[in-house]
């Protein structure tokens, strides 16, 4: 999914999956529940701690256990731009 506008906030936190925690791409789609693709809990604790740093977004570890990758891309955009 590429733009001439910068990377969306989809594509940032897939690339953190795939680079940061080596989840094989073929997994990171929109609809995968992000505890399949985050299978322990320090991965989860990880991975909001990457979002507020290449995001400025805080999220926490149970948005991550229940939403999916496309829900948690919006949530953050949606915070993002509402400041």
């Amino acid at each position: 999914m590429t733009t001439s506008a910068p990377e969306s906030v989809l594509d940032l936190i897939s690339e953190l999956l795939v680079e940061r925690f080596e989840v094989p791409s073929e997994e990171v789609r929109g609809s995968a529940p992000l505890r399949d693709l985050l299978t322990d809990s320090l991965m989860i604790v990880e991975m909001a701690i990457a979002v507020h740093e290449t995001l400025g977004v805080k999220v926490d570890e149970e948005e991550l256990r229940t939403a999916t990758l496309a829900g948690l891309a919006a949530s953050v955009e949606e915070r993002r731009t509402g400041r």
